[in-house]
């Protein structure tokens, strides 16, 4: 894309605000952004290289269609490309309207004008069908200027990945972090106009600067899209993988994952109303212990219908053998009244295994006959000694019938508990730190690309796909292998080789095959309890530490390193996997999901509650402080305390928190005369925990048939400063809220 120096494009920005010069940026890329109301409409955009920035106005007050149009003109004609945040879904098929209005006004010899309410209206329809589930977007095809959107690219579609520019705001430790000044909607007055435009020139520069982190992303999609002729430009990186196999498929197989017809373009699935497991199976299992023998039986005899939450919730009387090594919780459930023989038998129907249970309770209750009278008794009052008469009352009971389930599909094997799933085998140590003696060894072992190298191994693929999905698949398994990594090439190959498995489950893919999900899945568990056989019966006094979707982290004796050198090689040829190994010499674990690795070459690995450094953009990236101390006294023995209170990086300390519009926020201070003072607040806040600051309040809408609106607080018990513009920051920290969540991720 060409560099900016056309007269024409400085005529535009006369009268701009001129930014700081970015280094980090490609030329050609204009990044915008819009704000909609019912009598105003403003255009913000800003060149990448830092130079130049604008914010348009269409008002009652001020019309610049013209600028606006010609600036829209110029981007065309000179290629340029517009960057934005959501802006596929939103900002660009906006703006596309008015370009075609221009267009058509010009074919019919008029002068357009934009006017707010018109594009305000079409905005709404856009919102809506978005909200509808089909969002009205302009195919790359018919761009007039070519978009990038960096929501997409970024997988903020998704649902579990959803994230605002504000919580982006947060995590790129902006100056300034604002919300929408004004209600969508509302009738602006012209001073609320100049805010609504320093607002929307706001959004655009974070947006920049989400761009400037999105650069590498970019590139790769501009080396992809030229490689292979194809435009992955909004793609998000599982998207690339997906649609570079279907391509290759395609390439080998025409009309493998699509059939044309008269309708349009087919795509090819493979459905099954049921799947028996036994089908699935590989046959190379020879387990000796017999809570791997028992999981493989039950496996066999399943007929599943859907494969979401199949291995959840199981009842005793389903588990079968299993049962006597899984562990299980018991389940009770409460009987209006004592239960008649009926009630026993109609609840057993229901749970085979169950049994019933009576509990005193401390309150009493009338005996009555069977007409429903009280029921009385005499007795000497021991103060007259008179026969008296009283109600007969007695302790009240409780009734249950209970039966045992187990939470999901797992066996226990020396106090270890192994858990299967359709996401993987899991299983670890908690709340302890393990680590190594001088004769001991802590050895992980992972199976390289462990999904793809099933299939590949095993020659399992999609029905509708065949053999060809396999030979693709062994291709691009082995092509990725011939390209250094950080290269292009290297990267589409690792996202093809992880994106199809996940596919396979899907409804709305070419590589549906739920068949060949449970494939996969149950035999990756069934594979690697197969080596935790080997394992413990050939040493003894192995101690596994942690069980993961693709590899397992055991501690052994030095002496016994060649047994499981041996163990592993021949598990290896058995199931035609490879195994990379890494060493630890201690790990920090709050749980499966949560824990610190410390190799033997000095290198750390940080999961769950732990992780500070590399949270992803989606992650919460609040008082980041807190696991910096806690790793802080476990790995370098410095103390919680003297870590943060000689902490002197302030964005470490802030927090942040949404409410939906819906919701409000308010600061509540107390007053001297024992009132209280309530600030509202924007619905996206950053602020810290601090010694004079306030409670901070979430107020959310009564509950229907109620008009109370319902207050909830947020980090209750301690008092918060708001902080969304840094310079509030005081360093009037509570510092006893950080130590004590920090003591909380401490292991001893």
């Amino acid at each position: 894309m060409g560099i900016i120096t056309s007269s024409a494009l400085l005529f535009l920005f006369i009268g701009e605000k001129i930014v700081t010069t970015e280094l980090n940026y490609i030329d050609g890329d204009w990044i915008f952004d819009l704000e909609t109301y019912p009598k105003v409409f403003t255009f913000a955009i800003a060149s990448s290289d830092g130079k130049h920035s604008r914010c348009f106005e269409v008002s009652n007050r001020l019309n610049q269609t013209q600028d606006i149009l010609n600036c829209l003109r110029y981007l065309a004609q000179k290629k340029q490309r517009m960057i934005g945040f959501n802006n596929l879904g939103f900002d660009y098929p906006v703006l596309h309207w008015i370009m075609e209005q221009a267009k058509e006004a010009k074919r019919n010899g008029h002068e357009y004008y934009i006017v707010a309410s018109e594009v305000y209206d079409v905005a709404m329809k856009q919102i809506q069908s978005a909200r509808d589930g089909f969002a009205s977007i302009i195919k790359a095809e018919d761009e007039i200027i070519p978009q990038i959107d960096l929501f997409k690219i970024n997988h903020f579609d998704n649902k579990a990945r959803m994230t605002s520019l504000k919580m982006l705001e947060f995590n790129m430790l902006s100056d300034n972090i604002e919300d929408l000044p004004f209600p969508v909607g509302k009738i602006l007055t012209n001073s609320e106009i100049d805010v609504l435009k320093v607002y929307n020139m706001h959004d655009v520069l974070e947006t920049k600067k989400f761009y400037h982190h999105n650069i590498s992303a970019i590139l790769l999609r501009e080396d992809l899209s030229k490689k292979y002729n194809y435009n992955f430009m909004n793609h998000n990186d599982t998207k690339i993988g997906k649609d570079y196999f279907i391509l290759e498929l395609e390439k080998h197989q025409k009309g493998i994952c699509y059939t044309q017809t008269k309708f349009g373009r087919k795509m090819n699935q493979t459905k099954h109303k049921s799947i028996k497991l036994k089908d699935c199976l590989f046959d190379y299992y020879d387990y000796t212990r017999p809570e791997f023998i028992a999981l493989k039986d039950w496996f066999s005899k399943q007929t599943i219908t859907e494969t979401k939450g199949v291995f959840t919730d199981i009842e005793e009387y389903k588990l079968g053998e299993v049962a006597k090594y899984a562990e299980m919780e018991t389940k009770r459930v409460k009987f209006k009244t004592q239960p008649t023989e009926q009630d026993k038998q109609d609840f057993l129907k229901l749970h085979p295994l169950a049994w019933f249970e009576e509990d005193e309770l401390k309150a009493l209750e009338t005996v009555k006959d069977s007409n429903g009278n009280p029921v009385k008794e005499k007795y000497i009052d021991e103060k007259n000694g008179k026969e008296k008469e009283r109600v007969v009352r007695v302790p009240k009971k409780s009734y249950y019938g209970c039966y045992r389930v187990a939470s999901c599909l797992n066996v226990v094997i020396n106090g270890f508990r192994f858990d299967y799933g359709t996401g993987g085998i899991h299983g670890s140590v908690s709340s302890q730190i393990v680590r190594v003696e001088d004769d001991e060894y802590m050895i992980d072992a992972d199976v390289a690309s462990m999904y793809p190298n099933i299939a590949i191994s095993n020659n399992v693929y999609p029905l509708h796909l065949g053999q060809t999905f396999c030979t693709i698949y062994q291709d691009v398994y082995n092509q990725r292998k011939s390209f250094a990594k950080g290269t292009p090439e290297n990267a589409v190959m690792k996202l093809a080789l992880n994106g199809v498995y996940g596919d396979s489950n899907n409804e709305y893919s070419p590589f549906y095959d739920s068949s060949y999900t449970m494939k996969i899945t149950v035999n990756g568990q069934l594979s690697l309890s197969l080596l935790y056989d080997k394992l413990l019966k050939n040493i003894p006094d192995l101690f596994i530490v942690q069980a993961n979707t693709d590899g397992i982290t055991v501690k052994i004796k030095k002496k016994d390193r060649d047994t499981y050198m041996k163990v592993c090689d021949e598990w290896q040829k058995q199931v035609k996997l490879e195994l990379e190994y890494a060493e630890y010499d201690a790990m920090y674990i709050r749980d499966v999901n949560s824990y610190i690795a410390s190799y033997t070459n000095g290198k750390k690995k940080f999961k769950g509650a732990y992780v500070y450094d590399d949270l992803g953009w989606h992650q919460n990236h609040s008082a980041k402080v807190i696991q910096m101390a806690a790793s802080a006294e476990m790995l370098d023995g410095i103390p919680v305390e003297e870590f943060i209170r000689n902490h002197k990086n302030k964005y470490d300390f802030l927090l942040r928190t949404k409410v939906p519009r819906s919701s409000s926020l308010v600061l509540v201070k107390e007053l001297e005369d024992d009132d209280t003072e309530e600030t509202k607040l924007q619905n996206i806040c950053r602020y810290y925990i601090s010694n004079n600051g306030g409670s901070l309040v979430k107020i959310m809408p009564p509950l229907e048939g109620k008009t109370e609106y319902r207050r909830m607080g947020i980090d209750i018990g301690w008092k918060v400063s708001v902080c969304n513009n840094i310079l509030d920051f005081d360093w009037d920290i509570d510092y006893d809220y950080y130590i004590s969540e920090a003591n909380k991720l401490v292991l001893t």
